[in-house]
């Protein structure tokens, strides 16, 4: 038998989650949620606590770090005049109406759009949040990102003549391509988020995978033959990697 149990730790949440013959206590952090220990069935909340203050300045640290991130990249909320990276350009979205039955996604040189339907229609739409049209957001970028990311790997693929036996797209939280044994490119689609170099790293990358299957200074050198800057780029990619938030599913 498991439970779960509350309780205010200095001053952030914390939810003791017990599970039977566990005997290490483990705690682990994210933003906007409560501290998460796991902890065996007999440990007493005194114990836990002093677990707790045993981790106080990393859970400090973690928390800090968490609100530098929060500061830099804001929550944002799917309604008109938000702005929303594309490609590296910030995008601000309307609210416009359709004919069409369903609600869609479209894209000009300046805005996104969110069509809503003639039948969904109100006064103050303008003002008003839009979860629902998360699922339409993140539609459009992978859509966009698939034909964008297979353009890239095919015109790197022609400059390096390395090519992938297949391309696949996942959504990873940190993780931005990878490349297999046989071949196969994995690339997480959020890249349209960025601005396109960050792209054509992620890509050289992976393909000079195809020859180098490890991070030796050959590999090194073949991505830098392509990309000499690659070092901004990729330091660039995960100083802003937070950008991508706004995609996350509920």
């Amino acid at each position: 038998m498991s439970g779960k149990e509350t309780f205010i730790f200095a001053k952030w949440p914390v939810e003791v989650h017990r599970r039977p013959f566990r005997r290490a206590l483990s705690v682990t952090v994210k933003p906007n949620q409560p501290i998460r220990v796991l902890a065996g069935m007999g440990l007493s909340q005194k114990q836990i606590v002093e677990f707790l203050l045993s981790k106080k300045d990393w859970l400090e640290k973690s928390f800090d770090q968490f609100q530098k991130y929060l500061d830099q990249f804001p929550q944002k909320k799917i309604k008109a005049r938000e702005t929303f990276p594309f490609l590296g350009m910030e995008r601000e979205l309307k609210v416009v109406l359709t004919l069409h039955k369903k609600r869609f996604i479209s894209l000009t040189d300046e805005n996104i759009l969110l069509h809503i339907p003639r039948d969904d229609w109100r006064a103050g739409i303008h003002d008003e949040e839009h979860p629902h049209a998360l699922e339409d957001l993140r539609f459009f970028y992978k859509r966009e990102a698939m034909r964008f990311l297979l353009e890239k790997v095919r015109q790197w693929s022609m400059l390096m003549n390395l090519y992938p036996s297949k391309v696949v797209f996942r959504e990873q939280k940190t993780r931005w391509g990878s490349c297999s044994s046989k071949k196969i490119i994995n690339l997480n689609w959020r890249l349209i988020v960025f601005a396109p170099e960050l792209a054509d790293y992620v890509v050289v990358h992976e393909l000079a995978h195809l020859q180098h299957m490890n991070h030796s200074s050959h590999f090194w050198a073949l991505v830098e033959k392509h990309l000499p800057e690659y070092k901004t780029l990729r330091k660039t990619l995960k100083e802003t990697q937070m950008e991508v938030s706004f995609l996350n599913p509920n």
